[in-house]
């Protein structure tokens, strides 16, 4: 339940003040916690964007196709899987 105004002037001052205080001080901790939550936010935005680029850097696609390609005839029936996943995955990328 909501206290009625205060009717002494006095009391509805210092009734303000706290309100303003109490609203100040709201604001001071809800800016920290979108700074924070912000920087959260860019750490994990940079390691996408690093990931991202070292998966589209040719030679590093290049060394996963080598290692797919040298596992393929060793391995069996996982280097077949390997192979077909290779091949499935150079049809879906974009281009």
């Amino acid at each position: 339940m909501i206290p009625r105004f205060p009717a002494d002037p006095v009391a509805r001052s210092r009734r303000k003040e706290d309100l303003l205080l109490a609203s100040g001080l709201l604001r001071v901790q809800a800016v920290k916690e979108l700074q924070d939550l912000g920087g959260r936010a860019d750490v994990w935005g940079r390691r996408w964007l690093w990931l991202k680029g070292w998966l589209s850097d040719p030679a590093v696609l290049a060394a996963a196709g080598a290692g797919l390609l040298a596992a393929s005839g060793r391995q069996g029936r996982f280097g077949r899987a390997l192979r077909w996943a290779w091949r499935l995955w150079r049809i879906w990328r974009p281009r």
